[in-house]
């Protein structure tokens, strides 16, 4: 099954970067499935989108690095990075017109100019002209002036600047490529927007207006489709040269989601959010510096995707669904036994396994080179050199400042402490140590790895998928020791 993945604007690109993390950690999904992510977004260089670019390139390295035959379940569990992710690019299209590579992030529209020149204001009648006027902010102030805004940067939490640029999608060489690559009558739809900015809030309801028209081949128009929409979670710094104007996200909010309840048409539609906190996070209007730290909601809005694959064709009726999310108990610190049963299992305990095998590749390994599993695999040739390891020591810091993202923000998830031990590593539970049991030593690992690697050689010919399938296996042994949590809430 192919799931089509629509990430729309700056929160399209964090949930990807948070599913991309739960996807290289095993999160519960069908076997068959495969991943297609679409970014959708009109600044190029946002910092969130590059991270999350970043981070899917390095996915699909090591994931065709680590299993030159295929992911196959471990031991029961769903293998690291063993959910394709493919490029919409990289399908086969019928009559497609032109190619657009193989990036999540196909290039929307070749206009980089203003809104003004988008609309070609120049070459219309006075009277329109002067009509727009009445439309569209055109004073001289440069954080009000939407007919100035720079379309290359976004829409800076403007719908209605939005909604007209999104009108043209149908055109769009993305789209007509999706058109044509959507064939199967089993493929889904899933479209990740906020409903409080200007991207999501326009480019979702377009979006789905579009794939639900008439025009459209019954395939697209037939398959099953949901959405997560974000609403506000985070508070910005006061900025008075941004044009984003955060005292206006609850008021769009409300007019979304009034205009969702009665024009969104959709088998299963997600609600997350979250009250801000303290923590502000900075007033960016787009590119480069517009990188936020992860936060908890991303990544729930991630398993909202994930959810949404795993459910039974039976699972989905002519009623529209609505789903939202909720804790255990409303704390601003969380931790593993905060969520409910279904989300330690499918996306809690992969973590927690993942969370091991990285600890294990920065901390023990390249301390134990001389080891003779280590030789076995070449690492003390290959691990600060080797392709396939330099990706993967990148992901690893990238999903360790992921986790530092998450405890640090104001609603934290903090259930590992990086900092500490192996035995120290789940913050729920401290494995136990003394005079007859270490709990996870340099020797516990050292014999974990020299026995798995010696067990996998027949099966795995290849150094790098070896490695790969003993990273799991150290990481099964670490699981096992630290044994069944306790997953009840402590009294406040």
């Amino acid at each position: 099954m192919k799931l089509f993945l629509f990430g729309i604007g700056g929160t399209g690109a964090r949930v990807l970067r948070s599913l991309t993390m739960l996807l290289a950690a095993g999160a519960n999904v069908p076997a068959d499935l495969t991943i297609i992510p679409i970014l959708l977004d009109m600044d190029m260089q946002n910092g969130d989108t590059e991270r999350a670019l970043r981070l899917v390139e390095l996915y699909r390295s090591l994931r065709a690095g680590g299993y030159p035959n295929g992911p196959q379940d471990h031991n029961g569990r769903r293998p690291f990075f063993g959910t394709n992710l493919q490029p919409l690019g990289t399908l086969q299209a019928d009559n497609a017109q032109q190619q657009i590579g193989d990036s999540v992030l196909p290039k929307l529209t070749d206009h980089q100019g203003t809104f003004e020149e988008f609309l070609n204001v120049s070459s219309m009648d006075e009277i329109d002209r002067e009509f727009l006027k009445l439309l569209y902010d055109n004073s001289a102030k440069p954080t009000n002036a939407e007919l100035k805004l720079n379309l290359s940067v976004g829409f800076k939490g403007n719908p209605n600047i939005g909604s007209v640029v999104f009108n043209a999608l149908e055109d769009s060489p993305v789209y007509k490529y999706f058109t044509g690559a959507f064939n199967d009558q089993t493929d889904r739809i899933f479209v990740i927007s906020s409903i409080f900015g200007g991207t999501g809030s326009a480019g979702f309801p377009q979006l789905v207006k579009l794939l639900q028209h008439p025009s459209q081949k019954m395939p697209i128009r037939n398959a099953k489709k949901g959405a997560v929409t974000v609403m506000p979670y985070f508070a910005l710094e006061e900025n008075s040269q941004s044009a984003i104007d955060q005292n206006r996200f609850l008021s769009k909010t409300k007019a979304a989601l009034s205009y969702y309840q009665s024009q969104i048409d959709l088998d299963a539609l997600y609600y997350i959010g979250d009250r801000p906190g303290a923590k502000l996070y900075p007033n960016v209007e787009g590119g480069a510096k517009q990188a936020n730290n992860a936060h908890v909601v991303e990544m729930l809005a991630a398993e909202a995707v994930l959810d949404f694959a795993r459910r039974g064709p039976g699972e989905f009726s002519t009623d529209k669904r609505y789903l939202e999310y909720g804790l255990r108990r409303n704390d601003r610190s969380l931790d593993l036994p905060h969520f409910a049963d279904g989300t330690y299992q499918n996306l809690l305990e992969p973590m927690v396994r993942f969370t091991y095998a990285a600890k294990f590749y920065t901390d023990f390994l390249p301390n134990n080179l001389g080891e003779a599993f280590a030789k076995n695999l070449n690492l003390p040739q290959t691990l600060r050199s080797g392709t396939f390891y330099t990706s993967l020591d990148n992901f690893i810091n990238a999903y360790k400042a992921w986790l530092r993202e998450l405890s640090a923000n104001d609603r934290s998830f903090a259930p590992f402490d990086l900092d500490t031990d192996f035995n120290g590593l789940v913050r729920s539970k401290r494995i136990e140590t003394g005079f007859f049991n270490k709990g996870i030593s340099e020797g516990f690992l050292q014999d974990a790895a020299g026995k798995g690697e010696n067990s996998l050689k027949a099966a795995f010919p290849t150094n790098e998928a070896r490695f790969m399938q003993l990273l799991m296996e150290v990481a099964d042994k670490c699981v096992e020791k630290l044994g069944p949590l306790n997953r009840q809430l402590a009294d406040v």
